[in-house]
């Protein structure tokens, strides 16, 4: 019996074998049936082994020692991995031998599913609501065991949803439908006769554990979705009664659990499921089912407790993606999508009921305790709000048209409580990660001059005084404000066309005049990173504003002619960008080098007659400097490399003028030894060679330095 992390190495061991055997199959380095032929019978005996280790019922003294409380640092029990890893080792030999993988699995499933399936007869009806009428010790711990054990089984049936996919899906069809007959049954058993709000004798230990078996057999559940999708695909147009049923089936069991009163871990499951369903299958039947019909009911019932806002969110995104996304198998003239914006509309106006009505009383004075429940009011829904967008960014055009007209007031509303909450941090966050949302889903749909009408209220609202306050208390809700802000803005600068050019000069004044004095001289990371990446989607998406080319001067002389405009701001940008480099933090020292090469790569940024004239050997300097202090050595190979690039632009000035210039700079080395530093320099113009100078000139300044350093002061004549 190995020790627990004995046993994660053995994991470990046979995880790399078995990838290393699928490897050399998938790549016909090696014959499948040889190599199968010749390991199918270890590995049976190793998916016996570890299905039996990951069982009560066989392993119960070595499971009870993990420990299921403390998390390490992925964020998972010792028995969260025990039961992780050890699924992956069955997962990978399901890919293996599926056949073997699946007829050593399913009994051992089948027998705990009996053992739960059977508690039905011993449900009896209390002064208090149902008891399960099991007490004796012995019985109890048994059941416990049982229970645990149908619990990671389910995880493993769950873990294998992926093998009966694709490709494949014709041939496993029938173990498949098996396993999802079994789990829709389970789960409606589970929600019908409601184990999860029993009375047990022993209810600290047994209650959690039918819990956990109803969560997970809706977890299992969930991952065949893509393979009902598949399914749904193959038989829409003939014989779909089957396929019918497991779903209207599924959905029976998910309905009940859909409530405050439900533990949280169950709630969670039920309605992951219902947004899978929603999503992934979106059979077009969906929205005629009542019990589909019954959570619209329950949702958009004022009167109705709300659900906790995990939940009420997933929910939220599922009835949403029931009208908004396209039926699989159907074409245009059948997605009938009037009957279903009507409904959006209806749905969207239900959630945002008490939201809309904010609007009136904005502008006025709020004590206390009702500043409290306005806050509450926005959370709840903008959260809901930007995760309906998010959902559906990357969908048709259809989709998100019919999204944005049931918003549109929701974001009018937005727009016009915004000034009202700009001193609220908190509220101000929610609402800029709304809008950045809608932005980067919905901003064709939203129009070009409601766009420019958030765009120009953002820029009034953001006064110095304003950004000064959010950005000094760093860390705080304030600064992320001004990065939400910053990224929203990074997404108008890069939009194609004329439509959003005339904010540019708004947008440079703002970060020039306004947010980099503030962060110029303190640390702010975050704020900075969000700051240099919009100055060089301002660059890179923008150049025009910056450099005109005149074509007719490129034909007459061959060479492009660049008129140079706006300069002040360009300048302005390149010194903050050269500033960052004198800064300790390496991260943004990465990141600004990277948007520098890339704008020389794709602008020619280092050719520009102002950047090589008035820039170029200040930006080598600066970065010579940093290889000699040693301050981002970690960079040392990106430094050198853009060293070459810049020095390239004018080698003859690099070598004739700045090389001499900044070697007589250079203090803590006499004349002597910048003569033999300079002469040591070889005048060569590759990369390889000429990095390769710049690091031995950096390591041999270095070393003269430390040798003056330890001689008695005024031995040598600096």
């Amino acid at each position: 019996q190995p020790t627990h992390e004995g046993y994660f190495s053995c994991l470990d061991i046979w995880t790399l074998f078995l990838d290393y055997l699928t490897s050399k199959i998938k790549s016909r380095l090696a014959d499948k049936e040889a190599v199968l032929n010749r390991y199918e019978d270890a590995l049976v005996l190793l998916l016996t082994e570890v299905l039996n280790r990951i069982q009560f019922r066989y392993n119960q003294a070595q499971l009870e020692e993990l420990d299921d409380e403390t998390l390490d640092d992925d964020q998972q029990t010792e028995w969260q991995r025990y039961l992780r890893q050890s699924l992956e080792v069955v997962a990978k030999v399901m890919e293996l031998l599926p056949t073997h993988a699946f007829s050593t699995l399913f009994p051992v499933l089948q027998d705990n599913l009996e053992v739960y399936l059977g508690l039905q007869q011993f449900v009896v009806t209390s002064g208090t609501g149902h008891r399960l009428n099991i007490t004796a010790e012995n019985d109890c711990r048994r059941l416990h065991c049982s229970l645990r054990d149908l619990s990671s089984l389910l995880q493993a049936v769950g873990r294998l949803a992926e093998y009966f996919t694709g490709d494949v899906f014709a041939a496993r069809f029938n173990d498949a439908l098996t396993v999802v007959e079994r789990l829709v049954k389970v789960t409606l058993y589970g929600s019908q006769i409601k184990l999860y709000n029993i009375e047990t004798a022993v209810p600290s230990v047994l209650k959690p554990d039918l819990i956990d078996v109803h969560a997970q057999s809706l977890a299992a559940l969930q991952a065949y979705a893509h393979w009902l999708a598949q399914f749904y695909s193959e038989v829409h147009r003939q014989n779909p009664e089957q396929f019918i049923s497991l779903v209207s089936t599924a959905l029976e069991a998910i309905t009940p659990l859909i409530s405050s009163k439900v533990q949280e871990k169950l709630l969670l499951s039920a309605c992951h499921l219902l947004v899978s369903l929603a999503t992934t299958v979106r059979p077009v039947f969906l929205i005629s089912i009542p019990a589909v019909q019954k959570v619209f009911t329950r949702i958009t019932d004022t009167s109705a407790q709300r659900l906790p806002d995990k939940a009420q969110v997933l929910v939220c995104r599922a009835l949403s993606n029931v009208l908004l996304l396209p039926w699989p198998n159907l074409p245009e003239s059948e997605q009938q999508w009037a009957v279903r914006s009507t409904n959006h509309a209806s749905l969207v106006s239900a959630l945002t009921r008490d939201y809309r009505q904010l609007k009136a009383t904005a502008s006025l004075p709020q004590r206390k305790v009702q500043l409290e429940d306005t806050k509450v009011i926005i959370h709840q829904t903008l959260s809901v709000l930007e995760d309906i967008v998010e959902s559906v960014s990357g969908e048709s055009t259809k989709s998100r048209q019919i999204c944005y007209q049931s918003l549109q007031e929701s974001v009018q509303v937005s727009l016009a409580l915004f000034p009202a909450f700009i001193h609220q941090s908190d509220v101000t966050d929610e609402m800029l990660s709304f809008f950045l949302t809608l932005f980067q889903g919905l901003r064709v749909q939203m129009g070009v001059p409601f766009t420019e009408q958030i765009i120009q209220t953002f820029l009034n609202m953001f006064t110095r005084e304003q950004l000064a306050e959010s950005i000094l208390h760093e860390g705080s809700t304030g600064c992320r404000v001004v990065e939400k802000f910053l990224k929203i803005l990074q997404v108008v600068v890069q939009e194609p066309g004329q439509v959003f050019k005339p904010f540019l000069p708004s947008v440079i004044s703002l970060c020039m005049e306004q947010v980099y004095p503030i962060i110029a001289e303190r640390s702010s990371p975050d704020v900075k990173a969000e700051l240099f990446e919009l100055l060089f989607r301002v660059l890179h998406h923008n150049w025009r504003y910056f450099f005109k080319s005149s074509v007719l001067a490129s034909v007459q002389r061959g060479v492009a002619e660049e008129q140079m405009e706006n300069e002040a701001q360009f300048s302005a940008i390149m010194q903050a960008f050269g500033q960052s480099f004198l800064q300790p933090d390496i991260h943004l020292f990465k990141q600004n080098l990277f948007y520098l090469e890339t704008l020389n790569t794709k602008q020619k940024l280092y050719h520009k007659k102002i950047f090589r004239t008035t820039m170029l050997f200040q930006f080598v300097n600066v970065l010579l400097q940093v290889l000699v202090h040693k301050s981002h050595d970690l960079l040392q190979e990106e430094i050198g490399i853009a060293t070459y690039n810049m020095a390239s632009v004018d080698f003859d000035g690099f070598y004739s003028a700045f090389l001499p210039e900044f070697l007589a700079s250079c203090d803590g080395v006499d004349s002597n030894q910048k003569n033999v530093l300079g002469r040591n320099f070889k005048m060569d113009r590759d990369l390889p060679s000429f990095t390769q100078n710049v690091h031995r000139l950096v390591n041999d300044l270095r070393y003269y330095r430390l040798c003056n350093d330890s001689l008695p002061p005024g031995t040598v004549k600096l």
